[in-house]
């Protein structure tokens, strides 16, 4: 009977063994801490030869040989402190000694055949004492050191211990580094070797601000890929390598850009036994001993890396104001603009505007030699638009001074395309608001980049602040909109352009309330301006009147607005019934031809641009029978197309052109460049035209159906320029305002001359960014862009021959500099990249006005080149040695013309044949 019982016995004793051996083969809760924490162990040291590379070249499409350097030495490491308690803390010694400093020799053109040579240098300084990192959980938690004689003594140090963070399993973890605050996967290989991945990282605070346009195609892409290898055995580390590689490309090009890689290696060389032991109950009292034993006093530090400016003013080399306006003094000639040579120095010299105090930008802009480019001057202070560049515009324009007109508006025009304007320069203008300027045109341009400036700062810096200031101005707009007589267009437009650059959902319902209500030019002016705030505030109310405005449900409205009405209608995803009504009305009599021209002109370019919408007007045209002559076939000369005049490197360029035609005259007009990046669109400029009251054309003009009954033939002869530049607008240029004044320019020739429009230089892209590097080296990479524009016009009419001619020219030159450094106590390593071209866009027309209207008209880019340029250089410090390599390419680019329509181009062929 005892049976039952010595079986339990020994079942009992079978399974307590079981589970003892599954205890023993199971992993620990922490596998990675126990076989991490068995290297290094206390009382040995191994002897590393270690290398630390790092080499800077142009991008991927542009692999010209690289400059670069490497430190190579011998590294020691030792724990000294077997802690008692637990396996998984450590105190590590490191110690270099026999430091080389070695750059990359140019000799041989074969990058597979170059060698590093040896190089005297400041390494020669660095500190021969050890320093001691805190290892716990495979993780460095600080670092202890005594006075390093520079920065880039210490931050070497801290690359070198990041080094030592390790973890020997499969896991994801969270590390803080010279890189900052990393993502970090391990992935184990086989027995006696893991792969280390970083990704993720936010940059230590440790670096200044960077400067980063919010929109994507401004800023570049910069492309990161941090790898390792750890290599070991059953003591420590027999080879560990960390590479990274680092790619900045601008968005136009690829082969504009540059690129870093760096690399780190050890290799165990010897191991010895040593019996430099602390013993301690803690790591802070191992510490302690260790201070009384080396008599140094130990820093505690943290991996971040200390930022070393090493600017221009660091070196004391920066270039002066007055010596860099004197050297690009002729390419800031007016004859310049529009040319990727002025485009270029403005970059220098907005360069040197950072660089320079209140007082020294004042004596450039009062040198008597400087009196021919001091308008560019001023564009190049807006560009710039810092406290100093501020001040000295401040005080030296004097706004109540009709001499200072055009140094005004120039100055304004480029401060309001700045991206992140200072709320303290944007208040200084505010208060000048306030005041009574006598001059109009000041007073438009003022409160337009006010309010430019408020929405910008809102967008791209969102705060509390910021968006209390962008209110404010909302509302004082609104005020003085009410606050215009009801005639006085003139006051109306002014803030309703100042509502168009603030696009805020406030003003929504005072702009359809001219739109539907206004006269013919305040509410085409009001639909405009609700067009450009975008889809994301066209709401349903929104909708709603856009369609009585269209289909003139409450009253009759004027043609220009109710074109804007349908286009916000068509891009706004339109519904079955929709295009089923437009579409019927355009079969509709009692309605003028042009405007239904324009009409279908809208409904192709949807289905152009966007398939559903497409399929959805092919359904409508079949299902309900309107697919014929009545419907589809206008006879106008009114026009809306878009062409592609660049697709590259995921960036599509679209040219637009929008002619809305009254009996044989643009009434209203528009040419926009508009950049497509990754499906969001980028409006860079739009040039407008408008008309009213031309009345001699309009008589001989057979359009051989219904009269407009509208006021629009009885209309002052009026005609004006728009402009529209990186989503800002800018005040109307008024050519002339009355028959008198139109047949003055006509019999004095005013026009015959070409004639400039609009000129200016503004900053487009500004670029800062820092890359920290896991040797402790941090890159900057610093670009600028700048666009010099020069629209001028030119027109030559007969009444004689009843001819005209005429020339409209939009020539952008456009300069893109950048830099990524590595700068530090020892060298100086460095690639400046650049691309200049010019974008020349002309519009010709020539015209007969014998018996009838004969208009052909003809869009097109002139040939251009698009230079890129690499600049590599290299200079160690202490020395005379320098290095540097540059290349140059060229790349041509077709011109091109744009067919507008049918009826265009047989006007052109019957003009073009006599």
């Amino acid at each position: 009977m005892m049976f039952p019982t010595d079986w339990s016995a020994a079942r009992a004793f079978s399974l307590l063994s079981l589970l003892l051996l599954a205890l023993s083969s199971a992993p620990p809760c922490s596998a990675d801490v126990v076989d991490g924490g068995r290297l290094f162990p206390a009382g040995v040291r191994y002897e590393y030869e270690s290398t630390t590379t790092v080499l800077a070249g142009g991008s991927a499409d542009n692999r010209d040989p690289e400059v670069g350097h490497r430190v190579v030495g011998r590294l020691s490491v030792e724990n000294l402190w077997p802690a008692t308690d637990a396996a998984d803390e450590k105190l590590l010694r490191l110690h270099f000694k026999s430091l080389k400093f070695q750059t990359w020799s140019k000799k041989s053109k074969n990058d597979i055949n170059r060698q590093f040579i040896d190089r005297k240098s400041r390494i020669d300084r660095f500190s021969d004492q050890p320093f001691f990192a805190h290892w716990r959980n495979g993780h460095i938690e600080n670092l202890y050191a005594s006075s390093a004689n520079s920065l880039t003594e210490e931050n070497f140090k801290k690359g070198i211990a990041g080094l030592f963070q390790f973890q020997l399993s499969n896991q994801h973890t969270i590390e803080y580094s010279t890189l900052g605050k990393c993502n970090v996967t391990y992935e184990k290989i086989n027995e006696n070797s893991v792969s280390k991945r970083i990704d993720g990282c936010v940059l230590p605070t440790t670096l200044p601000p960077e400067i980063k346009h919010p929109d994507k195609i401004w800023q570049g892409t910069l492309r990161s890929k941090r790898e390792g290898l750890l290599i070991y055995n059953q003591e420590s580390f027999t080879d560990m390598s960390l590479e990274e590689n680092h790619e900045y490309r601008t968005s136009f090009m690829n082969e504009v850009g540059a690129s870093i890689s760096s690399k780190q290696h050890i290799e165990l060389k010897e191991t010895k036994q040593n019996g430099d032991i602390v013993k301690a109950n803690s790591f802070e009292e191992a510490i302690n001993q260790l201070e009384k034993q080396l008599k140094l006093k130990l820093e505690k530090q943290n991996l971040s890396p200390k930022h070393e400016a090493k600017n221009c003013k660091h070196y004391n080399l920066c270039n002066k104001f007055n010596d860099v306006v004197k050297k690009y003094h002729d390419s800031l000639l007016d004859s310049e603009l529009g040319k990727s040579k002025s485009a270029y120095a403005a970059i220098k010299v907005i360069d040197a505007i950072e660089n320079s105090d209140t007082e020294t930008i004042k004596k450039v802009l009062s040198d008597k030699k400087n009196k021919d480019i001091v308008t560019q001057l001023y564009d190049l202070l807006g560009a710039a638009l810092n406290e100093n560049s501020h001040k000295a515009s401040m005080e030296t324009l004097v706004f109540t001074d009709a001499k200072n007109v055009e140094q005004i508006e120039r100055y304004l025009w480029s401060a309001s395309i700045k991206f992140n304007p200072k709320i303290e320069i944007i208040k200084s203008l505010m208060s000048i608001t306030d005041e009574k300027l006598t001059n109009k045109k000041v007073m438009d341009t003022l409160f337009n980049t006010v309010t430019a400036m408020a929405s910008r700062l809102d967008r791209y810096n969102h705060t509390d602040t910021n968006a209390l200031l962008c209110g404010e101005l909302v509302i004082r707009t609104l005020e003085r909109l009410e606050k215009c007589k009801q005639d006085d267009d003139e006051c109306i437009l002014t803030y309703i352009r100042a509502l168009s650059n603030l696009k805020h959902p406030l003003s929504i319902e005072v702009l359809l309330s001219f739109a539907q209500h206004g006269n013919r030019m305040t509410s085409a002016y009001a639909m405009k301006t609700i067009k450009m705030f975008g889809p994301s505030l066209w709401n349903s109310r929104v909708l709603k009147y856009c369609n009585q405005i269209f289909f003139q449900l409450v009253k009759e409205q004027d043609s220009s607005t109710r074109v804007i009405a349908l286009a916000i209608l068509l891009e706004s995803d339109p519904d079955y019934d929709l295009l089923k009504h437009v579409v019927k009305w355009l079969a509709t009599p009692s309605e003028g031809y042009e405007i239904k021209q324009y009409a279908l002109e809208l409904l192709k370019e949807m289905a152009n641009q966007n398939e559903t919408s497409a399929r959805l007007l092919r359904t409508v045209l079949v299902r309900e029978k309107l697919n014929h002559y009545g419907n589809m076939a206008q006879r106008g000369l009114s026009s809306c197309f878009s062409r592609k005049f660049i697709n590259y490197n995921n960036i599509t360029g679209l040219v637009k052109n929008s002619q809305q035609i009254y009996s044989g005259v643009t009434k209203r007009g528009s040419v926009d460049i508009v950049l497509e990046h990754e499906n969001v669109k980028y409006d860079l400029c739009s040039f407008g035209m408008f008309t009213t009251g031309l009345g001699y054309f309009t008589s001989l003009y057979d359009d051989s159906g219904k009269k407009d009954t509208s006021d629009e033939a009885n209309l002052p002869a009026t005609a004006g320029l728009e402009l529209i530049v990186f989503g800002v607008h800018i005040r109307p240029f008024i050519m002339f305002s009355s028959q008198g004044q139109l047949m003055g320019h006509i019999w004095a020739g005013t026009g015959s001359d070409k004639t400039p429009i609009i000129q200016g230089i503004s900053q487009m892209i500004e670029h800062l960014e820092y890359v920290p590097l896991s040797n402790g080296i941090t890159a900057e990479l610093n670009v600028k862009g700048t666009l010099s524009l020069d629209i001028s016009g030119q027109i030559e009419m007969s009444l004689w021959n009843k001819n005209a001619q005429s020339i409209i020219e939009k020539n952008g030159g456009i300069s893109i500099q950048g830099s990524l450094k590595l700068d530090t106590d020892l060298v100086t390593d460095e690639v400046d990249f650049a691309l200049n071209t010019e974008g020349l866009l002309h519009m010709h027309s020539d015209a007969e006005f014998a018996t009838k209207i004969v208009l052909c008209m003809q869009i097109y880019f002139v040939d251009t080149n698009v230079t890129t340029t690499v600049r590599k250089n290299q200079k160690v410090h202490g020395l005379s040695y320098k290095s540097y390599t540059t290349t140059t390419r060229t790349h041509p680019v077709s011109g091109r013309t744009f067919a507008l329509n049918q009826m265009v181009n047989e006007f052109c062929n019957t003009i073009h044949s006599q």
